[in-house]
C-alpha cells in the first residue's frame, strides 16, 4: 500500500461510518476510542487542510486502519495520521485532528505500537503513551514553526459540546451563511 495515498472524500464516509465501527468493536470487546486529556496537544488556527498538508510534508501518512476516534465530550475525528521513522518500526506517532471551526483544530496525539509489526498490541491499545505522544507532537509543530496554543480544558470541552449540538441540530455539514463554522469537514 503507498503510504502516501490520501483519499478526500473518503473522510465524509469515514464520518458516517465511523460511530458504526465503534458499536461493533465495543461488542467484541475492544476499548473505548476517546482521545484523552493527557493527549492534548494543543489548538492551531489554520484549515484543517492546511494542517495536513503541513504533516505530509513532514513524513506523516493518512492512517486508514485507525479506528473512529472522539473527544469525551463527543465530537468526531476530522483526520488521523501516523508518523513512523520507517514502515515497520516498532513505535509511531499517531495524531488525530478535530476541526472544531474551519480554522480552528484540536491536535491529539499518543505514542504506540506500530500496526504493521505489531498488530494485537496495537490493537489491545498496549503500552500507549500519551503524554511523550503530545510532547513529542509539540517540539514538532514548534521546529516547523506552527503555531498553537494550549486552551483550558473546560474550555475546550465546552466548545466541544456546542459543536455536538450543533451537529445534531443541523447534520455534520451545515454551514452558517456568516461563515462561522465553514462547511470545508
Amino acid at each position: 500500500m503507498d503510504d502516501s495515498f490520501y483519499p478526500r472524500p473518503p473522510r465524509r464516509i469515514r464520518q458516517r461510518i465511523g460511530p458504526v465501527v465503534d458499536r461493533i468493536a465495543r461488542r467484541v470487546g475492544q476499548p473505548d476510542y476517546r482521545v484523552r486529556p493527557a493527549g492534548y496537544v494543543g489548538t492551531v488556527h489554520r484549515s484543517i487542510d492546511d494542517i495536513e498538508s503541513t504533516l505530509r510534508d513532514g513524513g506523516f501518512v493518512w492512517d486508514p486502519m485507525s479506528l473512529y476516534h472522539y473527544t469525551p465530550a463527543g465530537s468526531t475525528t476530522d483526520g488521523s495520521w501516523v508518523y513512523r521513522p520507517s514502515q515497520f518500526a516498532g513505535r509511531q506517532l499517531h495524531v488525530v485532528l478535530f476541526a472544531q471551526t474551519e480554522n480552528r483544530i484540536d491536535v491529539y496525539a499518543h505514542e504506540e505500537y506500530n500496526w504493521k509489526r505489531h498488530p494485537l498490541k496495537h490493537a489491545k491499545e498496549e503500552d500507549i503513551r500519551r503524554h511523550e505522544g503530545s510532547a513529542e507532537m509539540r517540539r514538532w509543530l514548534e521546529k516547523r514553526g506552527v503555531a498553537y496554543e494550549c486552551e483550558p480544558k473546560i474550555i475546550r470541552r465546552a466548545e466541544q459540546v456546542v459543536e455536538r449540538v450543533r451537529e445534531r441540530i443541523h447534520g455534520r455539514d451545515f454551514a452558517p451563511p456568516f461563515g462561522l463554522w465553514g462547511g470545508t469537514r
